[in-house]
């Protein structure tokens, strides 16, 4: 037991002790360093990791389990915002201090290491603070860490008039950002513009048109569809909705008249059926008498008549004919001429019956027409020979111009060809001399034609082929991706490279391209059900959070509503944006609670700083007049103690017999001892030993005193009045005692 009270209290084997000693050692000191890490005692080990200021031995208790490593973490967390030396360290174990206010402190503190910096910078959503950091901070990594979680592209406008010259990747993101929101703006017009001509679908009742509207309409809506948000979805389909549903009723109506005309129109025929029946009927038997007389008669007459008529019909024919070849021959459309003086001289000879008159005029007037006709078609014949032959030399002409475009040469010969046709119906007879060199002329002229189509068939070929393997990959795409676990954002990357491959591929023959299409948009279609549905979820969920984020602003406790909105913020994810309209709106419904939740703890803080000001004012005040009462009890009871030393001394000098002296000499060492044991001060040397046995003798004594009270102070007092008290002793014995006395006094000051 004695050696205990010559040992260091934090060595001392009682754990009650060494956690008394631990507000006596340093926070970095090699005693509460081991006695964090190794006392067997878990209080005292917490109660060391409470006073312990060594980052490096906090972290590596906060790396333990159980509660005294949570114990380590909390000091860590409590120390980070004060000790700059060891932000490396605090960097490898960021993920500890999650403390709001500590990641805002650390994220503006141009003095801590970069690396903790960055990480502080990337939880923060406090779009003031890091619009304050990006504007103010020396660094230019800081300012571009802060500015990318801005969203405001106003405030970013402005740091790029603040650094856009020193800083050429603040200048980019503000680039990036603005391309960005205005291919969204594209987007969101061209989805309005649809969602628009789709309502107005079926007002003006043309709807044989509107239905091909629709379908186009559709179509260009499922090229974008991707963009659009849940309401402009709900709004375009609403529309076409409503648009099929009154085509159908339209196209029922129409059916319904349309069948009732026919049953009456079946009805009446019907009935005109049978009256007609009846009526013939009735009047059969009279005409089949009159028939039967007249029947001799009528045909004799038909007969006669339509010989008469098929006589002045020729007659008029041959005339008329005739006055055309003269015609010809008057206004020199001698090729007319020559074909109508044909045509004349084969009718003459096909009609019969003509009066012998009309027949020596016509045959008299023909012969005397024949010579001329002949000449003319010699002529006729040279002329169509050398029009042959200057087709023969531009067939030559178009084979040999190596420069002429394919498809240009392709129409030149088959104009050629044409020309030649013209020729041989004029004249059928004269052009076998000339038809073999003139075929194999133009075929030799189409040749580089044929080899260019050749050629771009085989493109078309090669096209399908890719446009088919392309068909594919999006096929396997729909068919081979686990839709339950996929990286939407990856995915839609993917099919837009498909789309633009698509658009960039060479055109196919006009047969392949409808099944190739159709099969292109089924399988994009495939695509955009789940894309769709990804969108509305995703929206959905946003939604939800942001009716939580409401549901935040009842919340009595501001500090664990901002925790809450924080959380909901880490879970704010984006996995495919709808229209950027509508997620800005959806934003800001979301921001607004959050934002309204800060500016109430602003306020609350604000009125906490006051409220403790006035209360820090109050202590100070409460403070001074302690310190006033405090000054004038230290006055008082000098005061007294001065009157009792007074009235000591004449105590000590009254005359007394020996053994009284004896007597209150021994009494004051006694109370001189009892009052240096109890202020631990020193004892004349020669007390010493008595000292030591009245300590072994009273230890328990002692002990339990300590117990009762807290202040040697006021246990002390009693003794020294009872010094203060005794009668006389010789003068060397008052001396002494009053020179220990008064080393009492002055440590119970």
């Amino acid at each position: 037991m004695l050696g205990n009270l010559f040992k260091p209290k934090w060595l001392h084997k009682d754990a009650k002790v060494r956690i008394q000693a631990l507000n006596g050692l340093a926070g970095d000191s090699v005693e509460l360093i081991k006695l964090a890490q190794t006392d067997p005692d878990s209080e005292v080990r917490i109660k060391a990791i409470a006073h312990l200021t060594h980052l490096p031995t906090l972290v590596q208790l906060g790396h333990l389990s159980g509660s005294l490593a949570e114990q380590a973490r909390q000091r860590v967390i409590g120390l980070a915002a004060t000790d700059h030396h060891h932000d490396t360290l605090l960097a490898d174990v960021y993920h500890w201090l999650q403390n709001p206010a500590l990641l805002r402190s650390i994220a503006r503190d141009s003095e801590r290491a970069a690396k903790l910096r960055r990480h502080a910078i990337e939880q923060l959503n406090d779009q003031e603070l890091l619009f304050d950091i990006a504007s103010n901070d020396p660094s230019k990594e800081i300012q571009f860490l802060a500015a990318n979680r801005i969203h405001d592209l106003e405030k970013l406008k402005l740091l790029d008039k603040q650094h856009g010259k020193n800083n050429k990747r603040l200048r980019q993101l503000l680039k990036e950002r603005l391309d960005q929101e205005e291919h969204i703006q594209q987007q969101q017009l061209q989805l309005e513009t649809l969602c628009t001509n789709a309502e107005t679908l079926g007002k003006t009742k043309a709807w044989a048109q509107d239905k091909t509207r629709a379908r186009i309409l559709q179509q260009s809506w499922n090229n974008v569809a991707k963009h659009a948000s849940p309401a402009q979805q709900q709004r375009f389909s609403a529309a076409i909705d409503a648009f099929q549903q009154q085509l159908e009723a339209y196209e029922t109506e129409q059916a319904q008249i349309n069948q009732q005309l026919a049953q009456q129109a079946e009805e009446q025929a019907r009935l005109a059926a049978e009256a007609q029946l009846l009526k013939e009927q009735a009047e059969q038997a009279e005409r089949e008498q009159q028939e039967r007389s007249q029947q001799a008669q009528a045909e004799e007459r038909r007969l006669r008549k339509q010989q008469q008529a098929q006589q002045a019909a020729a007659l008029q024919q041959l005339h008329a004919d005739l006055q055309a070849l003269e015609n010809h021959l008057e206004t020199e459309h001698y090729g007319e001429a020559i074909d109508q003086h044909q045509a004349l001289t084969a009718r003459l000879k096909e009609t019969a019956g003509l009066p012998a008159a009309e027949r020596t005029f016509f045959q008299r007037r023909i012969q005397m027409l024949t010579p001329y006709i002949r000449e003319l078609q010699d002529w006729r014949r040279w002329g169509t020979d050398q029009v042959r032959k200057q087709l023969i030399e531009t067939a030559e002409n178009l084979r040999s111009d190596d420069e002429l475009d394919p498809q240009e040469r392709a129409k030149k010969v088959q104009g050629l060809r044409d020309e030649w046709r013209k020729l041989s119906h004029m004249e059928p007879g004269q052009q076998r001399a000339l038809w073999k060199e003139f075929d194999s002329t133009v075929t030799a002229a189409y040749e580089p034609s044929k080899q260019h189509f050749n050629e771009q068939a085989q493109q078309r070929k090669a096209n399908l082929e890719q446009r088919q393997a392309l068909c594919e990959q999006l096929e396997a795409m729909e068919t081979a991706t686990d839709w339950g676990d996929v990286d939407w954002r990856s995915q839609q990357n993917a099919v837009n490279q498909l789309r633009k491959q698509w658009k960039e591929t060479g055109t196919v023959g006009h047969k392949e391209w409808k099944i190739i299409n159709e099969r292109f948009n089924a399988a994009m279609d495939a695509l955009e059900t789940h894309f769709k549905a990804e969108r509305t979820r995703n929206w959905q969920a946003r939604e939800q959070l942001v009716a939580q984020a409401n549901d935040l602003l009842a919340l009595e406790d501001t500090a664990q509503a901002i925790e809450e909105a924080k959380q909901l913020q880490s879970q704010w994810q984006i996995t495919l944006a709808a229209r950027p309209s509508d997620e800005q709106r959806l934003w800001k419904q979301f921001r607004e609670p959050i934002d309204a939740l800060f500016a109430r703890s602003r306020e609350e803080r604000q009125q906490q700083r006051q409220e403790q000001d006035s209360q820090l004012a109050e202590v100070a005040r409460q403070e001074a007049e302690q310190r006033q009462r405090e000054l004038e009890r230290q006055q008082k009871k000098q005061a007294e103690w001065e009157a009792l030393a007074a009235q000591s001394a004449l105590n000590k000098q009254a005359e007394t017999d020996a053994d009284t002296q004896a007597a209150n000499q021994s009494a004051g060492e006694l109370l001189c001892m009892q009052l240096e044991i109890l202020l631990n001060l020193e004892t004349p040397a020669a007390f010493q030993k008595t000292r030591m046995e009245y300590q072994i003798a009273q230890m328990s004594e002692a002990m339990r005193s300590r117990k009762e009270t807290s202040s040697p102070q006021e246990q002390a007092l009693p003794l020294l009045k009872q010094w203060y008290a005794l009668g006389g002793m010789s003068a060397d014995a008052a001396t002494e005692q009053a020179a220990r006395i008064g080393a009492v006094k002055d440590a119970m000051r």
